[in-house]
């Protein structure tokens, strides 16, 4: 199963790179991917017409013009979108359940604020305890998207058993794909938002850190599972346009699964 990610940056460029977006999710040819900031008017308009998705959910925010998108070749099913449930901290998460091969999956998309990180420690609280209310029912447990926080945060120390928030302990712990296959294969592990070799970037920064913010992560359940590779997609500038289809990186894991 090839599990993908990608935050397709809703910006003024947009338009210029659409053709760039589409190419980039066509080429990966994921099984699932988890889309972030996406542009009600491109998913209705561009995105379902021109790739290969015979199932897909988008979630609009209010009063805002995007939203999140989950693109699959399995049918998708009990759609939740956090942003709407209180009892949830609003999260910015939309939640699915499939079915690949006899084994149950939850779906986990999510896009943290990127300016508060008592917000984002929050939001992460409330999608694990959500998550944790479907573990008993599935076989695997998948969450990825845009964290807007890196590997060091205290967001990924919470989701790896490393640290509470809040005093709060996660009763699920989860593995992060990018991180164990760059460890695993003695590889370096690459930015997802990379300040120094994307030309979103170029002539303006002087000091930010590339970060791995986009991350794709699974939840441990001792459980027979293989990581066979990771890799990082929409790296490519575009002579064109002179951007990346995005400002942030791709991710695509390709992984087995078993009962």
């Amino acid at each position: 199963m090839k599990i993908a990610t990608y935050n397709i940056w809703n910006h003024e460029t947009f338009d210029l790179r659409k053709k760039q977006i589409i190419k980039e999710i066509n080429m990966i040819d994921a099984d699932i991917i988890g889309l972030q900031e996406v542009p009600t008017s491109f998913y209705e308009d561009d995105l379902i017409s021109q790739t290969n998705y015979p199932y897909h959910v988008y979630r609009q925010y209010k009063g805002e013009q995007e939203g999140l998108a989950i693109l699959s070749r399995y049918p998708l099913d009990k759609p939740s979108f956090l942003y709407e449930l209180t009892d949830y901290s609003n999260a910015c998460a939309l939640h699915v359940t499939f079915k690949a091969n006899d084994l149950s999956f939850s779906f986990m998309n999510v896009h943290l604020p990127s300016d508060a990180i008592k917000a984002q420690e929050d939001q992460i609280i409330a999608i694990n305890k959500f998550i944790d209310a479907y573990k008993a029912d599935v076989n695997h447990a998948i969450l990825l998207g845009d964290f807007n926080c890196g590997i060091h945060s205290s967001v990924h120390g919470f989701l790896t058993g490393e640290q509470t928030i809040n005093g709060y302990a996660p009763h699920t712990r989860w593995d992060e794909m990018s991180q164990a296959y760059s460890v695993l294969n003695n590889q370096p592990l690459l930015p997802t938002l990379d300040c120094i070799n994307n030309p979103r970037w170029k002539g303006k920064n002087t000091f930010y850190l590339p970060s791995v913010m986009d991350r794709i992560y699974l939840m441990d359940n001792w459980v027979y599972k293989s990581l066979e590779s990771v890799e990082n997609f929409g790296t490519e500038v575009s002579d064109e346009t002179g951007l990346c289809a995005s400002d942030h990186y791709g991710v695509m894991a390709k992984m087995s699964f078993k009962e």
